[in-house]
């Protein structure tokens, strides 16, 4: 498993969009870009992945933009991160390393990531 640009900016941009002030109102790509220093367009991309993946809303117009789709305690780092980058096991699943007694080990560790992950966006703040 690698995070990769993709997961890192989303998770950055979502911590943005958690803050006290921007839960108030709807952010702008280009707000959440530059606060972040993220380029325009790949934040574009990523944020049109997290609403499909409903953990964003937009509304369309010069007064729309972004809030989170649900409170931020509802949210974890884990679905951020698997809606962006996809399974985020340290194996593929057809491995042959998870049978026996290796793949316990491997098992426990893809279960140790993901529990480490599983924490709400506000504490990830």
């Amino acid at each position: 498993m690698k995070i990769t640009s993709k997961g890192r900016y989303g998770l950055k941009a979502m911590m943005t969009l958690c803050e006290p002030e921007a839960r108030a109102r709807l952010l702008k790509t280009r707000e959440i870009a530059e606060k972040q220093s993220i380029p325009v367009k790949y934040l574009e991309q990523i944020i049109n992945t997290l609403k499909k993946r409903r953990l964003v809303t937009s509304v369309r117009g010069s007064e729309g933009g972004y809030r989170l789709a649900r409170e931020p305690e509802t949210i974890t780092v884990y679905e951020i991160l698997s809606a962006l980058e996809g399974d985020l096991s340290v194996l593929e699943k057809d491995a042959d390393l998870r049978e026996g007694r290796q793949g316990v080990f491997w098992n426990e560790l893809d279960s140790n990531i993901r529990h480490m992950l599983e924490i709400p966006l506000t504490e990830f703040v």
